[in-house]
């Protein structure tokens, strides 16, 4: 078993530092490949995941053809696999200008950090671009079961100028407060997968006011910043578009549990429309369940991935 362990980590190596090396549109086409394989493979198995990813598919596209399907559930794992592959060419993917940034202006704030919130599209990591247009940016992120590919995300993620990660934890919430109070810009997304559910966005679902879209709104409640919601579209292949967006409205005369509702509401409308019309690029669809609501937490807690 641990002969097998370490050839596989052997060809993990081999196959990143093949990746980093590749043109970058050669890169992304091979992950893509090899995740159509993957796919094909799923298809033919038991896995919950497809199951669950042809049911959601059917759910929002209205498809019912068991072969249109089946295509799109390749086409998901193709998707997947292009984003794997561009992970560790991120900075190179930036260089060479197939990153178009969209609303930069919105991250200035009068003297303040702001509070980024994303989610789970196209290439998320992408988001971690925002660095280059806002001072210092302190990122929540959840840690990798496997110890070798958190190793390449985390690699990828730190190159970045100025950035710091958070790993999600009882007192993550403490820490993006402590950074905000820096001056520091905080990035998370409020998509994230806690206990099997997906917390957000809602889609239908009833949401209670939880996870890490109640955490970015109490935490821009208690400093007084803005919420800034960005999310990342492809255009093609190795090409995407960063959209940041205005600040959420803060309305006049209401503050406390009553504001932070507001900006919850807010984040998760945002969410809903950035995922509806991009569900097939979307990390979260082979776990999400329409039928499933979130549990309220019992205290606040900071779960997610980073932008």
């Amino acid at each position: 078993m641990a002969t097998s362990n370490k050839r596989e980590e052997l060809f993990k190596t081999l196959m990143v530092a093949m990746l980093r090396r590749m043109p970058i549109t050669w890169a992304s086409w091979l992950g893509g490949e090899i995740g159509s394989i993957r796919g094909r493979a799923a298809l033919k198995g038991t896995d919950l995941s497809v199951q669950c990813l042809r049911r959601n598919i059917a759910h929002f596209s209205g498809i019912t053809d068991p072969v249109e399907l089946d295509r799109r559930v390749i086409s998901f794992h193709r998707t997947m696999g292009r984003i794997y592959a561009e992970i560790p060419n991120m900075q190179r993917i930036y260089a060479s200008g197939r990153i178009e940034i969209v609303g930069q202006e919105h991250l200035v704030t009068v003297g303040k950090p702001c509070i980024i919130v994303g989610s789970h599209i196209a290439n998320w990591e992408i988001g971690l671009a925002v660095a280059f247009h806002a001072t210092g940016v302190s990122a929540l992120f959840a840690p990798l079961r496997d110890a070798f590919q958190q190793s390449i995300v985390h690699a990828t993620r730190v190159a970045w100028p100025d950035v710091e990660m958070i790993p999600t934890s009882p007192v993550a919430a403490l820490k993006m407060d402590r950074a905000l109070k820096k001056g520091r810009n905080v990035a998370l997304l409020v998509d994230e997968i806690r206990r099997g559910i997906v917390r957000g966005p809602s889609l239908g679902r009833a949401m209670p006011y939880a996870g890490n879209r109640w955490i970015a709104a109490q935490l821009a409640v208690q400093n007084e910043i803005n919420i800034v919601p960005a999310f990342v579209e492809c255009l093609g292949l190795t090409r995407y578009r960063l959209v940041i967006h205005s600040p959420l409205e803060r309305p006049f005369g209401i503050s406390g549990e009553t504001l932070a509702r507001h900006f919850a509401d807010q984040i998760d409308q945002s969410l809903e429309g950035w995922v509806r019309p991009r569900i097939e690029t979307w990390f979260c669809l082979p776990y999400f369940d329409p039928d499933v609501s979130t549990p309220p937490n019992r205290r606040p807690e900071a779960r997610g991935s980073t932008m």
